[in-house]
């Protein structure tokens, strides 16, 4: 039976992004919520506005489940997953998702977040293609890398994934508007403008996710622009972990020597990140891997 861990797209409550679409479902599951068990008191109106009173009622939820209470509720993370759990206990999750206008429950994807099957998957693609972190590889091929620089590590981890290849009928393919026609599998650093046009091919789909102080996930691909200007690119590649400031990045490609391995970075909330070798740089933004595989699934040989 398919587990749901995941339903919102983005982060909603006190801090959050607060989609719309996001606030209201999140209002109508809250007032499922028995009051005995962490349920709003009052009953929230559903208008898919994030106001001091959904703030409330998450955090009231989140003390009586969860114990941080932060009154926010991150997309896979503890609180989401609690409230889900807590309305499939009850038997009356499914019916709540059907309900909403604009949701099918069937099309809800089985795991989302952080331990979800498709991240779990490319962090363990990552550490068998990558020397362990403090070293790196140094060669024009450099962990059987070619095409661009570091654009090329991320369709490497795709095709070992593996992903349905160009010459096959079904692979995933898109238009990228001064690039061409771009697969999973591409050499590419256009990732950003790759997002971009899934979530216009596919809307609405939010494959690419402009940094606004929220935090990636392990295996979501990174674009990063330069520190003075940052609309121009710099460089690309995969998060590992973004907790607190210290960060972990998969990259190929770095620097003057096709340098690949893991790489700890300082991260600044503005936005400010260290770059290739510890130059500055400023997260553009990053995509999705499970948004991105939830368009895509199809174009994966293996179900995971």
């Amino acid at each position: 039976m398919t587990i749901i861990n995941s339903v919102i797209q983005r982060s909603v409550g006190l801090g959050g992004a607060n989609q719309h679409s996001d606030v209201l479902l999140v209002q109508k599951l809250l007032n499922a919520v028995p009051q005995a068990k962490g349920g709003p008191l009052p009953l929230l109106g559903v208008d898919g506005l994030c106001g001091p009173m959904t703030c409330g009622a998450i955090r009231r939820f989140q003390t009586a489940n969860v114990g941080l209470a932060d009154a926010r509720i991150d997309v896979g993370r503890k609180t989401e997953q609690a409230l889900l759990t807590l309305l499939s206990a009850l038997g009356i999750l499914k019916d709540l998702l059907g309900g909403l206008p604009g949701t099918n429950v069937s099309k809800v994807l089985p795991v989302r977040g952080k331990h979800s099957p498709i991240r779990r998957r490319f962090m363990t693609i990552c550490k068998s293609l990558l020397p362990p972190p403090g070293t790196l590889t140094t060669g024009q091929n450099a962990g059987g890398a070619s095409g661009t620089g570091c654009g090329e590590l991320p369709g490497r981890v795709f095709a070992k994934v593996p992903v349905l290849f160009p010459n096959q009928k079904g692979a995933f393919r898109v238009l990228v508007p001064g690039a061409g026609t771009c697969y999973l599998t591409s050499p590419m650093t256009c990732w950003e403008q790759f997002a971009q046009a899934v979530d216009k091919q596919y809307s609405p789909a939010r494959t690419w996710v402009p940094f606004t102080g929220n935090r990636p996930l392990p295996g979501d691909i990174y674009v990063l622009g330069k520190y003075e200007k940052p609309a121009y690119f710099q460089h690309v590649g995969i998060f590992v972990s973004a907790e607190g400031s210290d960060w972990m990045t998969a990259d190929g490609g770095q620097g003057n020597g096709w340098q690949s391995g893991f790489v700890k970075r300082h991260f600044h909330s503005n936005g400010r990140i260290d770059g290739e070798f510890g130059n500055k740089a400023m997260l553009r933004g990053w995509v999705d891997l499970d948004i991105l595989y939830s368009v895509a699934i199809a174009a994966f040989s293996a179900n995971l």
